[in-house]
């Protein structure tokens, strides 16, 4: 039974093998609970006219804007996520990723100016109660994975005019990119018209206002490079 269930989960995470002491009735619990997620997911694809495929959705899982969303197999939504599609673009989320529990993934919220898109890669793992919006677009590299209580807005409030309520103003809309291979820790925040190079590791709650190279080791409110890959000269590469 256990070869049979780690080849399963081999399909989403091609490295994993189950801890030795795992006992038998553990893994029936998990069988129970990954058939029922996976019944789930067949059901809401047929329901929504899409062509199945083996994707995990957790209890109380909602969605909106259907045809603008694109779930790739062997994805696991967990339990009370929000996937919203209202935008100029689709929400992507590729093959084998996960969007932990009470996250709320949102391309739009408002009617009258739509956002762009959310596109995040394959085999990416975002932690629960993630934030993440896609006014002015959001993409998220291949292999990356993200702590719990991740958030990302990629639009600021504008506010510089005193004669007006600054929720009058507008916003101003900037594309987010994470690159690939990222570890970023819990609690983060990534601001409007940041980008994230390949191979980089973001703090626990740092606060990211400004774009980062890649293989950088980065920290702090603002957040700052505290360790990198450096050229001949000590310039930061």
């Amino acid at each position: 039974m256990k070869t049979i269930f780690q080849s399963i989960i081999r399909k989403r995470n091609p490295a994993f093998k189950f801890d030795e002491n795992i006992s038998s009735r553990t893994l029936f619990n998990l069988a129970f609970s990954k058939s029922m997620e996976l019944l789930r997911g067949m059901l809401f694809q047929i329901f929504h006219l899409k062509k199945p495929k083996p994707i995990f959705l957790g209890r109380g899982v909602r969605t909106f804007n259907n045809q603008h969303i694109s779930i790739g197999k062997w994805v696991k939504i967990d339990t009370g996520v929000y996937l919203s599609g209202l935008g100029k673009g689709k929400l992507i989320i590729g093959d084998s990723s996960g969007i932990g529990a009470y996250s709320q993934v949102i391309i739009s919220t408002s009617f009258n100016n739509l956002g762009e898109f959310i596109h995040i890669g394959k085999q990416v793992g975002i932690g629960q109660f993630a934030s993440i919006g896609g006014s002015g677009g959001v993409s998220i590299g291949d292999h990356t994975i993200i702590g719990q209580y991740f958030s990302c807005h990629p639009e600021n409030h504008n506010y510089n005019d005193p004669g007006k309520l600054i929720k009058n103003q507008g916003t101003t809309r900037a594309k987010i990119t994470i690159g690939q291979n990222c570890w970023i820790g819990a609690k983060v925040t990534i601001l409007a018209g940041v980008s994230i190079g390949d191979n980089s590791i973001i703090a626990a709650g740092a606060v990211v206002n400004k774009s980062m190279p890649a293989n950088s080791i980065i920290a702090g409110v603002p957040a700052r490079v505290i360790k990198g890959t450096y050229d001949r000269n000590g310039l930061l590469i």
